[in-house]
């Protein structure tokens, strides 16, 4: 009987599927943008922005439901440790190359290393549309100082949707009755 729960494994997986789906997932939303955006304008952006959002959202809270459920199993039936809030390390173990990718932008806006900027990009695929919007230019110089704000929600999601979709599983949340049926 299993009764440890593997948080090394979990955070491990958590780093490779979660983010490694995202972009592999946000190579897609990318390619599809790319090729509708001159026709699509600001409007490309914003819908094909919002699909790259919810692709990541929707790959770390999978990830988190599935295991955040394994957990209860194992804390209710096998006696393991309660680790109900463990969904945040998860979160934040996911969005470590988002903050890599930011701190090497934000030296490259420094003037600290080369242009980054297309590499930026590429490196958050599923967030492309709406890194596109305020750097539409390959060139970092250009780029204003306050992009790095709405760059920040990267991460932000990925520890959000990791810690709640988590919480979820660990709490046995029925998302389908409670988006179907109403409660009395």
């Amino acid at each position: 009987m299993d009764n440890k729960i593997d948080k090394k494994k979990l955070l491990l997986g958590a780093l490779l599927k979660c983010w490694l789906e995202s972009e592999f997932l946000g190579l897609f939303v990318f390619l599809f943008f790319w090729a509708v955006s001159k026709a699509f304008g600001l409007f490309g952006n914003i819908l094909f922005g919002v699909v790259g959002i919810v692709t990541m959202f929707a790959v770390t809270a999978d990830f988190g439901l599935k295991e955040g459920n394994k957990a209860f199993k194992k804390v209710s039936l096998h006696g393991a440790e309660p680790c109900r809030d463990f969904g945040l390390a998860i979160g934040a173990v996911a969005s470590i190359p988002c903050w890599l990718s930011l701190l090497l932008l934000g030296l490259s806006k420094l003037g600290v290393l080369p242009n980054i900027l297309p590499a930026y990009k590429i490196m958050n695929a599923y967030f492309f549309p709406i890194i596109d919007i305020p750097a539409h230019t390959a060139d970092v110089a250009e780029m204003h100082p306050a992009c790095f704000a709405l760059f920040l929600l990267i991460p932000v999601i990925f520890i959000l949707s990791g810690w709640i979709s988590f919480r979820w599983g660990y709490d046995q949340v029925d998302l389908k009755s409670k988006l179907l049926y109403k409660e009395k």
